[in-house]
């Protein structure tokens, strides 16, 4: 099997049928939807349920308690059987082409004898006006062969990430017992360490960001999952080639430390000056939110 289409999901039902007319429209049959029902209370079963008795498709629904998105990639991974491992948000969709441009991509891929092996591909996401989010990959040209440089090139946006699902597994999200959210590029970062990604200013994925979704309320996730957020920053800093990045990622670690507030060694943060003004900030936009 080609493709492990995963939906990590939690009280959407609202939204997930156009994830599955979204597979539905794909010419390209190639392919599994994996469901991971995040300890949902609403009723997205019964829909993927009878989602799966007209699918010429396979679907396999797998529900569990809350514990994130991360949580639910690690879990996708035991169960995905597909070569490559696809995210498909269940704010997504995609266009009718996308699985049989990036099967054809996979093809050329194979033919590449370049030396450092590709395991992700990565492409664009637009709005449904057809805006790309953040940057197209053509304004750093040869300068992006892993996920490390478009870390340090600071790429801006959400991209879509297809990724190996062997490599995937060997570099799952190292997760905090009792946090709930960990940066995505975390594991990517694992992956750039040692192989290539090919970035490709092809427009496949659609996103309508919702209010209540993890990029609408990310400080507030970080800060309430400070353990991995700190973990993620560690691993930046590995990996930072320049002296600013390396200083934005010790700043974010202290930063987040002071979220963390718990031992007596989290209280030397306050002596790092930028990461105390940006705590401030976040404590300001966070009670700024409540309110809403």
């Amino acid at each position: 099997m080609k493709f492990s289409i995963v939906t990590p999901t939690y009280n959407r039902a609202h939204l997930i049928n156009r994830v599955y007319r979204s597979l539905c429209d794909q010419g390209f049959r190639d392919f599994e939807w994996l469901v991971i029902d995040d300890g949902s209370s609403d009723n997205t079963e019964e829909k993927v349920t009878a989602f799966s008795e007209d699918a010429d498709f396979p679907i396999k629904y797998y529900w569990k308690e809350n514990a994130g998105k991360a949580a639910a990639l690690n879990d996708a991974l035991d169960h995905a059987e597909g070569e490559w491992f696809v995210v498909f948000d269940s704010d997504d969709w995609c266009v009718p082409n996308a699985l049989e441009r990036l099967a054809t991509i996979i093809q050329t891929i194979a033919l590449d004898d370049s030396g450092t092996e590709v395991a992700a591909i990565s492409v664009l996401k637009v709005d449904r006006s057809g805006k790309v989010i953040g940057d197209e990959y053509k304004r750093y040209g040869a300068r992006l062969s892993s996920y490390t440089d478009r870390f340090n090139l600071s790429v801006k946006g959400d991209k879509w990430e297809i990724i190996r699902t062997d490599v995937h597994r060997a570099h799952r999200y190292d997760i905090f017992p009792g946090e709930k959210y960990m940066a995505p590029e975390y594991a990517w970062l694992k992956i750039g360490v040692n192989y290539r990604t090919l970035f490709l200013d092809e427009r496949l994925s659609i996103v309508e960001y919702q209010s209540d979704g993890i990029s609408q309320n990310n400080i507030f996730h970080r800060s309430k999952s400070p353990n991995n957020t700190m973990r993620f920053y560690r691993l930046g800093f590995s990996q930072s080639r320049s002296l600013l990045k390396k200083m934005k990622m010790i700043t974010n670690y202290f930063r987040f430390m002071l979220h963390r507030g718990r031992t007596p060694l989290d209280y030397l943060s306050f002596l790092f000056l930028p990461a105390f003004v940006f705590y401030i900030k976040d404590l300001y936009d966070l009670k700024k939110k409540a309110k809403k």
